[in-house]
């Protein structure tokens, strides 16, 4: 259906702006010059990207669709005041003459037809889409953030006034009610900053009042600054994005409010990064933080950090497919065992810790995947979203801005939960540097409906982390450092929590799905732009196997100019783990200018050769690098492969049998030997190496195949057809996998002399 409630709601308005059109002399042709939903984004994209290539006119022409729809003539006296001054701009150049502000003026009405697009396009959905953006922002407008604050410094000082009464003798019901009550003005004003578009002045003035306001909670300013963040990731506001960048400047000794600022507003340049090349004011904005002594570490943190959250999903499949079904895998007596504990309380520190079982740990492999835990852990790696993932759907996290609500002692969700053990809780909760505050309050929640023993079991756990923040806070050392990383992972790691597991976050932009560049930001590129930040964030993706984003930061560094020779070689191995060997071979034959005899760069050379089925030129970089290595078994091995490649079956023979006469070779030279003498007919050879490797080796359903293949040419149909049939079973007797892999050899058998018809018989009687 076209309409929807709200537009139904307003249809006068409709049938008004209706007569006003010639030819229109009914309701049902009203109908169809409305614009669907999907029209208007699709517009509004397309003037984007005129903008965007400072295509004025083409813009302007697609943005008078929108006006006209609106019907309202204040945005329609805006557009024709861009037409009239763009239209004297272009006079102004077909005459020839000079006007030195020319780029200035145009990057004024670019970003003012940027807003006016804006405008136009929430007018129209307003009253079209039920997108929790448009029904916020029609919330809007029948109140006032001034009158929001108002009524919440109202309620706050009643409890104020409440809690100046000794605790004994204090209306705790009365206290209640009115913390409840703060906290959904609280929850208002959140919605009220990030749903108006455009911020006005007034509100500009009532929020930088408020950040400065000590008595106003901290926790509110930092709803208001994740709400500022949360209107940008919808629409462009500068106000918004001014503001958050002046919080980060100005917000005094509290480092937490700071970071935040600076967090969003790194986001918010990057996802608007096309339009601030329009904006002189935001650059003067960024401009001033260069007098803020923690600027550029604090950009470079933050910059690697959002990088490391792309990692997220791959720890958290490694945490799912990896260390948790093998400690599932343990038996119940086992848990039994360890320190009286049963399944259900058994805390993975005390297995690593208990020296009986190291030994049980170490052959079980548990113990590697809890070393690899701990050092993402200590990385600052997003160890814990797959398990709090489970925990998100408390009624608590149903209220938008409870997702970017730190944690704080006051919260009606503490005392809900604990009652009178809140004090003792919120202490530990404080000091826990590894949970986000999203994932503090699913931990609260989680814990107030457990049984006792498992609560006692958790304290145990956050006194353990206690101790450790502790000796954290003790080493002056790098305690700040500490901190502000601390502070900048735990704050992201609620934003990832909000943009993933959000109900309706598909109605936002997910800002963790894509890569956030900031060497795009013009504005920003020459504060990260070194060696050594754009070192550490390529060596972070090529680690973890993000390797188009390894290619574009290697390259970066080449651009300094004084970049390692091996950063060649890590762009070829990226783009050879993307099977883009043409491209590995450009890179590793720049690092093999550098140095020709480097073994591992001449064996990726040829791998590269190989893939490209270059034989020529695999055999003689394998070759050189044999010579460099010359007791390298696998280098035997793979020279060996490519004469094998090429059908050269003699020269394949002779480096099998030297990679099998070394030390290490480890049966890994009798197949290809084996297979080598069956195509040279050395029957009795090939023979005895496929004895040697079903009766002393692990043998395959390949390996059964080849050696059926050896008797079907020596004539032995029936000891072939047993092979056959051993080789079917590996296969999981799965006839169809089995009869492609025979069919596939069918030109070696017939080229032994088998006919076509003993072929076929073969493998009738094995599958029969």
């Amino acid at each position: 259906m076209l309409f929807e409630s709200d537009i139904l709601a307003d249809f006068s308005y409709f049938i008004i702006f209706a007569q006003n059109l010639q030819n229109n002399n009914s309701i049902n042709t009203v109908v169809t010059i409305f614009m669907e939903i999907a029209d208007i984004t699709k517009t509004r994209n397309e003037i984007h990207v005129n903008l965007a290539n400072r295509h004025l006119t083409m813009a302007l022409s697609l943005l008078q669709k929108l006006v006209g729809e609106s019907g309202l003539w204040i945005l329609d006296d805006e557009l024709k005041r861009i037409n009239t001054a763009y239209g004297f701009m272009l006079q102004y150049l077909s005459n020839g003459v000079l006007d030195p502000q020319r780029n200035a003026i145009l990057s004024q009405l670019i970003d003012d037809t940027y807003t006016l697009t804006d405008k136009a396009s929430i007018s129209l959905l307003d009253t079209r889409s039920s997108h929790i953006f448009y029904v916020r922002h029609k919330a809007s407008k029948t109140t006032s953030l001034q009158s929001l604050i108002e009524e919440y410094n109202v309620e706050r000082n009643k409890l104020n006034l409440i809690n100046s009464v000794e605790e004994s003798s204090r209306d705790t019901v009365a206290a209640r009610s009115i913390t409840v009550q703060c906290e959904r003005l609280e929850s208002d004003i959140f919605n009220q900053v990030w749903s108006t578009f455009p911020t006005p002045a007034s509100d500009v003035d009532l929020m930088t009042g408020l950040m400065g306001n000590e008595t106003i909670p901290a926790h509110l300013k930092s709803l208001i600054i994740s709400a500022l963040l949360l209107g940008l990731t919808t629409f462009y506001d500068e106000p918004k994005l001014a503001l958050l960048l002046r919080c980060y400047a100005t917000g005094g000794g509290n480092d937490d409010l700071k970071l935040r600022a600076l967090i969003n507003a790194v986001i918010a340049t990057f996802l608007h990064r096309k339009r601030l090349a329009c904006s002189e004011f935001i650059k003067k904005e960024l401009s001033k933080l260069e007098e803020v002594p923690s600027f550029k570490q604090d950009l470079r943190l933050i910059f690697t950090r959002l990088i490391h959250s792309r990692n997220t999903d791959n720890i958290s499949r490694k945490m799912r497919e990896g260390l948790m079904p093998e400690i599932n895998k343990m038996s119940p007596d086992l848990f039994n065992k360890i320190k009286g504990k049963t399944p259900g309380t058994i805390d993975i520190s005390e297995i690593e810790e208990n020296p009986q079982w190291q030994e049980w740990l170490d052959k079980s492999g548990i113990s590697r995947k809890l070393e690899e835990f701990n050092e993402i852990q200590l990385e600052g790696g997003d160890v814990f979203i797959s398990t709090f993932a489970k925990l998100k759907s408390y009624p608590f996290f149903n209220t938008l801005s409870n997702w970017f609500l730190p944690y704080h002692d006051k919260s009606s969700v503490v005392s809900d939960a604990f009652g009178s053990s809140r004090s003792a809780l919120t202490s530990l909760f404080k000091m826990m540097p590894i949970l986000c505050d999203s994932d503090k309050y699913s931990m609260l929640l989680s814990m107030a409906s457990a049984p006792q023993a498992q609560r006692d079991m958790m304290f145990q756990q956050f006194d353990a982390q206690r101790e450790q923040f502790e000796e954290l806070q003790s080493d002056a050392g790098q305690s700040l450092i500490k901190m502000r990383d601390i502070i900048v992972n735990r704050y992201i790691q609620d934003l990832y929590r909000f943009f993933k597991l959000y109900s309706r976050r598909r109605e936002f932009i997910s800002i963790f799905d894509t890569d956030i560049n900031l060497m795009e930001v013009e504005s920003l590129r020459c504060y990260i732009g070194d060696t050594e930040t754009l070192s550490i964030l390529a060596e972070f993706y090529f680690k973890n196997g993000f390797y188009n984003d390894a290619i574009k930061y290697f390259n970066y560094m080449l651009k300094n100019h004084d970049a390692n020779p091996h950063v060649y070689q890590k762009i070829g191995y990226a783009y050879q783990a993307l099977g883009k060997y043409r491209e590995a071979l450009k890179s590793y034959s720049r690092y093999e200018l550098a140095d020709d005899t480097d073994s591992w760069n001449l064996k990726q050379m040829a791998q590269c050769y190989r893939s490209l089925h270059n034989h020529d030129k695999a055999i003689e970089y394998f070759g050189r690098a044999l010579e460099l290595s010359p007791q390298s078994v696998q280098l035997c091995l793979n020279l060996g492969h490519c004469y094998l490649d090429r059908a050269d079956y003699d020269n394949a023979l002779q480096q099998y049998y030297k990679a099998d006469f070394m030390s290490g070779a480890k049966h890994r030279a009798w197949r290809p030997i084996a297979w080598c003498c069956f195509m040279l007919g050395k029957n009795e050879e090939a023979l005895n190496y496929y004895e040697k490797i079903v009766t002393e080796d692990s043998p395959t359903s390949q390996d059964y195949l080849n050696y059926g293949h050896l008797r079907q040419a020596m004539g032995e149909m029936g000891k072939a057809i047993e092979l056959y049939r051993k080789s079917l079973e590996l296969e999981n007797k799965n006839i169809d996998s089995f009869s492609k892999l025979y069919v596939a050899d069918s030109k070696y058998l017939l080229a032994k002399g088998i006919t076509a018809e003993d072929y076929a018989l073969v493998l009738d009687a094995v599958i029969s």
